[in-house]
């Protein structure tokens, strides 16, 4: 009954971590937006995270070529 107990409590601790984390970051990411939206219209910022994703793309798929 006592590592039953523990399982519950560990499980509903942990889901409960696992959901202030998810919004911890949801809350980070809003304020980076609403940071660069008073600079930038959302098309900019779409245009500038696609290039800055294919930027980093190119940098992972160099290095595993060059790996080899």
């Amino acid at each position: 009954m006592l590592t039953a107990n523990f399982l519950e409590t560990f499980t509903r601790e942990f889901k409960s971590f696992i959901h202030d984390v998810k919004n911890d970051f949801t809350n980070i990411l809003a304020d980076i937006h609403n940071f660069l939206n008073r600079f930038m219209s959302d098309d900019v910022l779409t245009v500038f995270c696609i290039a800055i994703g294919a930027f980093v793309l190119i940098l992972i798929f160099r290095a595993v070529i060059n790996k080899r």
